[in-house]
């Protein structure tokens, strides 16, 4: 694993992109174990490569559900979380666009994508537009991300003070992103990185290959998790590509295919020093990273929250 500055990172997904890596099949069009396997191997090789890559694979599978092209050779992130700091809030122009006003919080990418799809705020509801970066009224914050985990991703706060969106920049209608079926599909890429991450924890203390029967007992946990993972995954890209679900089905799975990714990913965090012991997250950068980058980037999912939806839907 490399350490990555801000500048590195953007060059190797540069030439990911140019290899056709980035190229994955669609969701729901037959192939999703396919593309649920190849953002697993992206987090199996690095979490802070993963963490931008599914960012831009969800932001062309999006447009391409949306029947838009996407800005040629360009690498997107999808800027659609909202923070403490407040919405960033839309208002109509006359011409049929939007005037962007506020700031966006848990931007990825942020400096390094050359375009973003950004969810906004109308009084009616939640519209995606389609941004090229960098562009006027655009303002990205010094970083204050203090973790080392991502450090490299530039995820920080942006600000836009009348950003200009024409019409054609909308993407879908009001409320269109939230409430699609794809929606759900999509949610579940970051599941696969986090279930990468894990693998390649599992890969490191393989390496170790530890003689005593009690750090064995606790690879063969670890070989066990990383088996169910790849299980849940492919299972969830079967159902999906069967296409009889509707907005709930698909809502029910990812919410549980995340649940269960997480706790098993935090069950190799627990296992993995058992396993090693301090040597590799002391003196190993690269595993101290991913281990650091795992335990964050599952914090994605919502936890209890997520689990009283699951019980909700049934």
């Amino acid at each position: 694993m490399s350490e990555w500055t801000p500048a590195t990172l953007r060059r190797r997904l540069r030439v990911m992109m140019s290899a056709g890596e980035l190229e994955l099949p669609l969701p729901a069009a037959g192939q999703t174990p396919l593309r649920h396997h190849a953002l697993y191997e992206f987090g199996r090789t690095d979490l802070s490569i993963a963490r931008l890559a599914e960012a831009h694979t969800d932001a062309v599978a999006i447009l391409r559900e949306a029947q838009c092209d996407p800005i040629r050779r360009a690498l997107y992130g999808v800027w659609a979380s909202h923070g403490p700091s407040g919405q960033l809030k839309a208002s109509r122009t006359a011409r049929g666009g939007l005037l962007l006003n506020g700031a966006k919080e848990f931007c990825s990418g942020a400096g390094l994508v050359d375009a973003a799809l950004v969810s906004v705020h109308l009084d009616s509801g939640v519209q995606l537009v389609q941004l090229p970066l960098p562009g006027k009224g655009i303002q990205i914050e010094p970083a204050r991300w203090a973790s080392p985990a991502f450090k490299a991703t530039r995820t920080t706060r942006v600000l836009f003070r009348n950003v200009s969106v024409p019409a054609r920049a909308l993407i879908g209608g009001v409320n269109w992103y939230l409430e699609r079926v794809g929606f759900w599909h999509g949610a579940i890429g970051p599941g696969a990185c986090w279930a990468g991450g894990a693998a390649g924890l599992v890969d490191a203390a393989e390496r170790r290959r530890p003689r005593n029967a009690h750090t064995l007992a606790q690879l063969g946990a670890l070989e066990a998790a990383r088996w169910s993972l790849r299980v849940f995954l492919n299972n969830a890209g079967r159902e999906i590509d069967q296409g009889n679900s509707n907005y709930h089905d698909a809502r029910q799975r990812a919410l549980i295919v995340r649940h269960l990714i997480e706790r098993t990913c935090t069950d190799v965090l627990d296992r993995f020093g058992r396993v090693t012991g301090p040597q590799l997250l002391a003196f190993d950068a690269g595993i101290a990273r991913r281990h650091t980058e795992l335990a964050l980037y599952i914090r994605q999912c919502h936890a209890e929250r997520d689990m009283e939806g699951i019980a909700a839907e049934v």
